[in-house]
């Protein structure tokens, strides 16, 4: 699991006089073996040795031959030996293969893992208790849980004679209600107390529609907002089971969200004096001048730029000198990847999009603008 913390210490690394070897591998173990992974891994070595230091590629190949332990089903590896600069993250969920060489770790990829795979938070419920999970990453960061006070079965035909009879089944069911309901109350204070602090962001509950609707309406307004789902898995379900099944549904409304802030850009680009900027030129400007708030990548974009060898200005197409500085400028190989660098750097949200291609069309990167 990755920290904000390692994720800031990865942001402000920067090799002087070498080079940083970054390297993402898939090792999903219900996808291919191990011994495949290992020769996947050689053959993408083998397609920067020109480039990366002997070192550092050295490492990487005895990093998996004697050290990892092959428990994941992601390995991301950074390393710049000669200014003793090795880290490795091992990851829960699977990432897609890729290498690079450059003077900083490349760390668009590793946004996308950690914005996909965000906190979030489970609640089962039936009648009578709850199960809470707190994920992230893909792992089971926390659970707590209660039981209610029972709620006792009639059996089929029973209580089904009129008069006095009838009188106490009706009763005996507004009794049974009664529980229900202060079971469920309960409930809903506990998950108050689970969520506190902000820390699920986003909530799935899981359980049959009837009590899921009236365990809802339960919760505090503020959580209600949060619910982006629910699923229909019975309260003895499997910690594997409810990952499997919540992450389908994070990922479908997390799909949601990211086309409704597309739509949202392009529609403020389009506007006069809209706070929108589209396309690579618009939005370098937006971001260093400041004036991003959200910063829209569509996943897997590249781009070639220059970058200003005194200040680090960037830009989308060759110049003869900064126009900040008068520094000299140099070509880079992916300017998206230094954007979201200073995205990041400089606080502002950075949102990676899967296949879409309204975002696509309209040049792949984008931001929604502060002012």
């Amino acid at each position: 699991m990755i920290s904000e913390e390692e994720l800031q210490e990865l942001v402000d690394f920067h090799a002087e006089k070498s080079s940083v070897l970054s390297l993402y591998l898939n090792v999903d173990p219900t996808q291919r073996t191990k011994d495949e992974y290992k020769l996947t891994l050689k053959t993408m070595l083998k397609g920067v040795a020109d480039e990366a230091s002997a070192e550092d590629l050295a490492e990487v190949e005895r990093y998996f031959d004697f050290q990892y332990d092959w428990q994941g089903k992601g390995v991301v590896i950074f390393s710049c030996l000669e200014e003793g600069f090795w880290r490795t993250y091992s990851l829960a969920v699977p990432v897609e293969n890729r290498v690079f060489v450059g003077d900083s770790p490349y760390i668009k990829p590793l946004t996308d893992v950690l914005d996909e795979y965000e906190r979030y938070g489970v609640i089962l419920v039936d009648r009578e208790g709850a199960r809470l999970f707190l994920f992230h990453q893909g792992e089971l960061e926390e659970t707590d849980g209660m039981l209610g006070e029972e709620v006792k079965r009639t059996k089929d035909g029973g209580g089904s004679a009129t008069g006095r009879l009838g009188g106490l089944t009706t009763r005996t069911g507004r009794h049974k209600e009664e529980i229900v309901q202060r079971n469920l109350k309960e409930m809903a204070e506990l998950a108050a107390k689970f969520c506190e602090g902000g820390k699920c962001s986003r909530i799935i509950l899981g359980g049959t529609d009837e009590t899921l609707t009236q365990f809802q309406e339960m919760l505090p307004r503020e959580l209600q907002e949060r619910v982006v789902g629910s699923i229909p898995l019975d309260m003895t379900a499997s910690e594997t089971e409810v990952l499997e099944r919540s992450l389908e549904v994070i990922q479908e409304a997390d799909k949601r969200r990211k086309e409704e802030l597309v739509e949202q850009l392009i529609t403020a680009a389009a506007s006069k004096g809209g706070h929108g900027a589209l396309g690579l030129d618009d939005t370098l400007a937006a971001v260093q001048e400041g004036r991003a708030h959200i910063l829209l990548v569509a996943e897997g974009y590249v781009a070639t730029g220059h970058s200003c060898q005194n200040c680090g200005y960037v830009a989308a197409h060759e110049l003869k000198e900064c126009p900040f500085c008068g520094g000299e400028m140099a070509q880079i190989e992916d300017a998206v990847n230094t954007i979201v660098r200073k995205a990041i750097e400089s606080g502002m949200e950075v949102e990676v999009v899967k296949d879409c291609a309204a975002l696509e069309e309209a040049g792949s990167i984008g931001a929604i603008l502060r002012y």
